[in-house]
């Protein structure tokens, strides 16, 4: 009973890591106005989040050690929350950047700690529906934005809402830390299946894996911040049909990862990974070819292709890399994962600005590509020592 709550708890606290992603691509066209900022200083604003968020990804596991998962997740919570609250009031640029850094610092701990969490004691379903839950709290910020600015409020009341949410769950949370002393003296594999615990630790395949993770998060967090944008100066939307369709993107994330959590236990990570590259694949092709409007179903399918790769990437990292370096790579690889978030969508700002914004799926299917040869690299290495493994043992026989 407790460890099903404890699992409502877990997926409420990943709605909340996903209220603020979206919210800045969606209210962007506007707030660059008043901020008297050029359009290229979403990245800024998104780099210096996601250097918050490499911070605290790299310090989760010395964190972890001393401080229970349920506690660093309500007070990074707070954190959000506040920030949030803060960006509403801002009226500079400057402003909003030291308030992204307590929204990074915030953001990471939480994707950390539940992803590592999950990863060790839950089956691939559940990893799925985890960053499903995400994908409904992406989905929240763009239409409640596109309903307060259809009623006459600006971006400002949309950060304020979102800010009440996040202090909602932070509450929650913090009500429900003595679940996770209860859980923790249930048994929770009984019902998971069992993680390899005496797996080699496979260096070579420690490279791959973060870039794999630079270069996913490098596409989807272009695509996340850029694609407002892209449709009201590439596609002619108006900036309040721009904020709902870019809201597709999400819709489309969150449908791919509730259908990656039906099958993904039956067919695997593996397969989940190439569904999700072979969609991604044909979206890009699609936004690059289909004009006006009908380019939204695109972006839906984008988002779709990009539902399963997020989530099979992180449960494979137990299996890769073994129980015990669990907490210490995926530290790595949520760090990895945001410096691709941090660095990127500025580029690709700077590459709209100074060349065109018709440049969006290039740049997308360019890390694609990438992920994918990564991916590929990371499996091979793991089945070289696997093969190098056997080959040795039977020698010693």
């Amino acid at each position: 009973m407790f460890s099903l709550i404890l699992t409502a708890v877990i997926y409420i606290a990943f709605i909340s890591l996903g209220l603020p992603d979206s919210m800045l691509g969606a209210a962007w066209p506007m707030m660059y106005a008043d901020l008297d900022v050029p359009v290229s200083y979403a990245g800024f604003i998104s780099m210096t989040v996601c250097g918050g968020t490499v911070v605290s990804s790299i310090l989760y596991s010395r964190l972890s050690k001393s401080i229970p998962t349920g506690m660093i997740t309500a007070i990074s919570v707070l954190l959000t929350a506040l920030a949030l609250l803060g960006f509403s009031f801002s009226a500079s640029f400057g402003m909003m950047i030291c308030l992204a850094i307590i929204l990074g610092l915030g953001a990471g701990a939480v994707d950390a700690g539940l992803n590592n969490y999950v990863a060790l004691h839950f089956k691939a379903r559940a990893m799925s529906f985890l960053h499903a839950f995400w994908g409904i709290g992406t989905t929240i910020g763009p239409f409640l934005l596109s309903f307060l600015l259809s009623r006459g409020y600006g971006w400002q009341e949309g950060y304020r809402a979102l800010s009440l949410m996040q202090f909602i769950v932070c509450i929650m949370l913090f009500a429900a830390l003595p679940l996770w002393r209860l859980a923790e003296g249930t048994s929770r594999k009984e019902d998971t299946g069992p993680i390899p615990g005496n797996r080699a630790f496979c260096r070579r395949a420690v490279v791959p894996a973060l870039l794999a993770f630079f270069a996913y998060c490098a596409m989807e967090n272009t695509a996340m911040i850029w694609s407002s944008t892209f449709l009201v100066e590439a596609r002619g939307f108006s900036e309040s049909l721009a904020a709902i369709s870019a809201g597709v993107l999400f819709w489309g994330m969150t449908a791919g990862r509730l259908f990656s959590g039906l099958i993904s236990n039956r067919l695997g990570d593996r397969k989940m990974l190439a569904i999700g590259e072979t969609a991604s694949f044909i979206a890009i092709l699609l936004i690059t070819l289909i004009p006006g409007k009908l380019s939204v179903g695109a972006l839906f399918l984008l988002g779709f292709g990009f539902g399963p790769v997020y989530p099979s990437m992180i449960h494979q990292t137990p299996e890769y890399f073994g129980i015990e370096k669990s907490s210490e790579i995926m530290g790595l690889e949520m760090a990895s994962a945001y410096v691709g978030s941090m660095f990127m969508p500025p580029v690709f700002g700077l590459i709209g600005r100074w060349i065109s914004m018709d440049a969006f799926p290039v740049f997308i299917l360019f890390f694609l590509i990438i992920h994918t040869m990564a991916i590929k690299l990371k499996r091979r290495a793991l089945d070289n020592q696997r093969i190098a493994s056997v080959t040795e043992g039977r020698r010693e026989e």
